[in-house]
């Protein structure tokens, strides 16, 4: 892997992933080194699923913590490919554990480290934390082809 800039940021209309406004979980990324780094998402409350997951008391879902750490694992590997603006695809989730409850006013911190690749795949070790407590921890694996984007006709 090559060296970059600490705060390398891919241009993907406005964001550092690929996805739209409204499903995007990273704010800010910063590299520690060339395989690991930070990702950032503050999360103000005013989040659609934070209104209808468990209402009254707001908890952000497992299932967006994960896609957290897919999409910090996502920008700190796409500046190592040769064409950093084509995505990575989660492929998949491995011994993830939620640690603790992520709420609104929260800024979610998502440490990502590679752990090895092998062909088209990339594992990470991924911890997201708020104010340095783990609050989710496991590994990912991420593909850099679309799986199964042929579907057999039914």
């Amino acid at each position: 892997m090559t060296d970059t800039p600490k705060n390398f940021q891919p241009v993907f209309q406005g964001g550092l992933t690929p996805h739209g406004a409204g499903f995007r979980f990273v704010d800010r990324f910063e590299n520690s080194t060339t395989e690991s780094g930070i990702g950032w998402k503050h999360l103000d409350g005013s989040e659609p699923f934070f209104a209808d997951h468990f209402p009254g008391q707001p908890l952000m879902p497992a299932v967006l913590l994960v896609e957290c750490a897919a999409q910090a694992a996502g920008v700190l590997l796409m500046k190592d490919s040769e064409d950093p603006n084509t995505p990575l695809f989660l492929a998949s989730i491995d011994h993830f554990r939620v640690l603790g409850p992520v709420i609104p006013g929260d800024t979610l911190e998502t440490h990502i480290a590679v752990i090895k690749e092998f062909g088209s795949l990339i594992q990470v070790q991924a911890e997201c934390r708020v104010r340095n407590v783990p609050v989710a921890r496991g590994l990912i694996i991420l593909s850099r082809n679309l799986v199964g984007k042929e579907r057999p006709q039914t």
